[in-house]
């Protein structure tokens, strides 16, 4: 179990997958990173990549976000989400996407942006550069909009992610232990 760090649901515990299939992402880092973006979080629409429980989907709507789409294939990952969003009351202001992150690219591009972009892969499959080259990003990610990458140097298949992709910018990277927090902010 995984508890909310900031918030109208500060301190309340949600469910994490077991196994070690699932990695949840550090208490200290959703922290750092939701107060790095805190004046963006209120009424933002955000997509929540590689949900896995949904904590980093949570923690936004705990601070102001007004809706949250998990992308997550896993069903015990799946099964966490609809559960922590009945204990927490939100189910209104949630969307599961059960795919694939590259299906999901698909479906999305036909919706409305998305102001804040989360992402936390599993670290030693190449996903970072994946994601940053090949998701619609002008079309998934509003104008100014963040996109946020937890990803482990050691781990991961790249030392060293580049400072501007497709229409994005890196405005912020940041260790955190094993993981780093790469924020990039789309280019009007």
């Amino acid at each position: 179990m995984l508890r909310i760090t900031s918030g109208i649901f500060r301190g309340r515990l949600i469910q994490t997958p077991s196994g070690t299939r699932t990695r949840p992402t550090q208490a200290r880092l959703r922290q750092a990173l939701f107060n790095s973006l805190q004046f963006s979080i209120p009424e933002a629409r955000v997509l929540d990549l590689f949900a896995g429980s949904g904590a980093l989907g949570y923690e936004a709507l705990s601070r102001g976000a007004s809706q949250v789409v998990f992308v997550e294939s896993a069903k015990q990952a799946i099964h966490c989400i609809e559960k922590n969003a009945s204990e927490l009351k939100v189910e209104s202001s949630i969307r599961i996407l059960p795919m694939s992150v590259e299906t999901a690219f698909q479906c999305l591009q036909r919706e409305q942006s998305f102001d804040l972009v989360l992402a936390d892969p599993p670290y030693a499959e190449g996903w970072e550069i994946k994601l940053l080259e090949k998701c619609p990003w002008d079309q998934i990610l509003s104008p100014e909009g963040y996109f946020c990458l937890e990803w482990g140097k050691q781990k991961s298949q790249v030392d060293d992610l580049p400072d501007q992709v497709s229409c994005l910018e890196k405005v912020r990277e940041k260790n955190y232990g094993d993981s780093l927090l790469t924020t990039y902010k789309r280019k009007s």
